[in-house]
């Protein structure tokens, strides 16, 4: 089979290399020469193309060595959050396992919420400018990823005092959404064109710095230090919800694969994950999505117990994305798992 799965050294890399090889298609890692030396440690790659950053990925000499692997490119959150998304989807000519569309979407927070809310899923309250806000929230500056430069503000006033003292001002381009307090539960779904239905391989939570650690700090001690709780990502951690409130999950899951048929044509292709949380086990408000494979998989490269239900043990998001395009391979199918 000439067909070889291709992905950039960071985030996901060391289980969609796996996963490839499990299921006997090339992988290939653009790898940074910075970093060669750590992937090279787990012998996981069969071909190391060695770039500066991810803006190499659109040199015309990459791309040509890609091609000429047969190499599927499978996205992850760092081409999402280090290279300039819409220039990379227009100018990428490799083909990527993906609705390549969807990472424009995914990375521009008003067409996030435009896609949530033709789903007719509940999403929190996003203000157009800190004057409106009247109540607790998160705010997420221009360029925040994985929980960089998120801040949470008590009300208004609160709002208006931490932006002066960042010298952002309130013109300043802000992302701000209502707090919602609850559970936060991250389920890793994936979406088979081949079969028409939605799977859930796993769930996780994120372990954010140092919001997280807050907690074990006395309330009057927390006061006294006066701490700004930062939520940048730091590891994850994996979670099994109550099994009542799987349906729910499938429920939004599904709305979100046929939202994206609608407005983002061909809509969702292979994972994606519905960022939620539960206020209670039957109140559950979504804030974001990604439209792509996320890190908290990598919990799961043996398998959880929702992808064991199904397809018994090893597999992990990774090597679904392969089964997916191996058995696309075998049915001359392809085109419909590639944009």
């Amino acid at each position: 089979m000439n067909t070889s799965v291709a992905t950039y050294g960071s985030h996901s890399a060391l289980q969609i290399l796996k996963g490839a090889k499990d299921e006997g298609l090339g992988a290939v890692l653009l790898c940074p020469r910075n970093r060669r030396k750590f992937y090279e440690r787990f012998r996981l790659a069969d071909k190391l193309l060695l770039v500066d950053s991810v803006e190499d990925l659109l040199r015309k000499d990459i791309q040509d060595s890609l091609m000429g692997m047969g190499s599927i490119l499978v996205p992850h959150g760092t081409i999402i959050s280090d290279v300039e998304i819409s220039r990379f989807v227009k100018d990428f000519k490799v083909p990527i396992f993906g609705n390549r569309e969807l990472l424009v979407w995914e990375s521009d927070r008003e067409l996030k919420e435009k896609l949530l809310k033709e789903a007719s899923i509940e999403v929190p309250r996003a203000f157009s400018s800190p004057d409106e806000v009247d109540c607790p929230v998160i705010v997420k500056l221009p360029g925040a990823e994985g929980g960089r430069g998120y801040f949470l503000a008590s009300g208004r006033e609160d709002l208006i005092k931490k932006l002066t003292k960042m010298g952002a001002g309130t013109s300043c381009e802000l992302y701000i959404q209502e707090y919602v307090i609850g559970v936060t539960v991250y389920p890793h779904f994936f979406y088979s064109p081949l079969k028409g239905e939605v799977e859930l391989l796993g769930v996780d939570r994120r372990y954010e710095t140092n919001v997280d650690s807050l907690g074990r700090i006395p309330a009057s001690d927390q006061l006294n230090l006066d701490v700004q709780p930062t939520y940048e990502v730091v590891g994850n951690i994996p979670l099994v919800i109550r099994e009542s409130m799987l349906e729910k999950f499938f429920d939004i899951a599904e709305s979100f694969v046929e939202a994206t048929k609608r407005l983002v044509p061909p809509g969702i292709i292979g994972p994606f994950c519905i960022e939620a949380i539960c206020r209670s086990p039957d109140d559950i408000v979504v804030f974001e999505f990604s439209a792509r494979i996320v890190a908290g998989t990598n919990l799961f490269i043996s398998g959880s117990p929702y992808s064991y239900l199904l397809h018994g043990e090893g597999m992990s998001m990774g090597r679904r994305i392969a089964k997916e395009i191996r058995l696309a391979c075998e049915t001359s199918d392809l085109k419909k798992l590639v944009t």
